[in-house]
């Protein structure tokens, strides 16, 4: 073959993989100023699936795939979702590729979610059933020394919210077969911050988050053990925000930036029914997917795979 005729097959090549492309906005890469801004950007890039899958977790009705059905019944869930998250140095100063890890962080994101039953209707193959499904974020404005609600989010009191809605559609079977379960969630998150110029860090960066989660769910009971597994996608936008200092000229500059991501979300629950409360919890893993950014950060890979976990306890009447 001759080596023209390669050169069509490279493009494709090329073009199949993600390529890093420096940020609109930001100052060339080669300047120090522009590896902090590029570093805030790519720092958002990497955080916002995870904070999709600390605000949304994996099931929207947590330890079931049941759907309520029955027109004035309902479930009400409260529960601690958790996600190990490596926070960058906000003081990096852009003197190397290499932006250093602040600190590793077990990161709590308390939730209440409300199912409420819509329709049920009796069929040759089971009961399908249809549920409204409602949810609450509730974080502290000051929730950490290293991140923090923006001072406008929406609120009560002293407790920042983020909300979600959606639909459960389920098909039980009946007697050893299993519970099958559709679901879509919308949710949405106000801006977090991490770092602060004001605190003699170098880089501010923020975003909102918007997701859809779907999920198909099939799930069974065994007495009073209910064992749930599936899995599904996750959409992910934000607006993002980059507040930084050029360290030679001693100017702050901020850019704006919209994100766009997706994951595959799988996810397995175990609860055990007491009475009309279930205790439960719950393991999942996003699936890893390659990003295009330029930074490197230590401790952290734009490829990798996230575990995220949960527990809770739920009342349905």
């Amino acid at each position: 073959m001759r080596p023209y005729c390669l050169a069509p097959l490279a493009a494709l090549a090329l073009g199949a993989a993600p390529l890093a492309a420096q940020t609109p906005g930001c100052p060339a890469d080669t300047t120090q100023g522009g590896r902090i801004c590029q570093a805030g950007a790519d720092a958002l890039t990497l955080f916002l699936p995870i904070e999709a899958a600390l605000v949304g977790g994996g099931n929207p009705v947590p330890g079931s795939a049941l759907a309520l059905g029955k027109f004035g019944r309902f479930r009400i869930s409260g529960r601690v979702g958790l996600v190990r998250v490596t926070i960058p140095d906000a003081s990096f100063d852009g003197t190397s590729d290499t932006v250093p890890a602040d600190k590793r962080l077990l990161v709590p994101m308390p939730r209440f979610d409300l199912d409420v039953g819509i329709l049920s209707r009796k069929l040759p193959v089971g009961t399908a059933a249809v549920d409204l499904l409602g949810s609450a974020v509730v974080v502290p404005m000051g929730a950490s020394s290293r991140y923090r609600l923006d001072e406008n989010a929406r609120r009560i009191g002293g407790l920042g919210l983020g909300l979600g809605f959606g639909l459960r559609a389920a098909l039980s079977m009946g007697g050893k077969k299993p519970t099958v379960s559709l679901n879509v969630m919308k949710r949405d998150m106000p801006a977090i911050h991490f770092g602060d110029l004001s605190q003699g860090d170098l880089m501010s960066a923020s975003t909102t988050l918007s997701a859809i989660n779907a999920r198909l769910l099939v799930g069974g009971k065994l007495g009073p053990l209910q064992l749930t597994g599936g899995g599904g996608i996750d959409l992910i936008k934000g607006k993002g925000r980059v507040t930084f200092e050029d360290p030679v000229t001693s100017t702050d500059s901020t850019i704006t930036l919209d994100l766009s991501t997706s994951r595959i979300n799988t996810l397995i629950n175990v609860a055990f029914d007491v009475g009309p409360l279930t205790i439960w919890g719950e393991g999942g893993f996003l699936v890893g997917k390659a990003e295009a950014v330029v930074t490197t950060f230590q401790r952290m890979d734009p490829a990798g795979g996230q575990f995220y976990g949960g527990f809770g306890v739920a009342l349905g009447l």
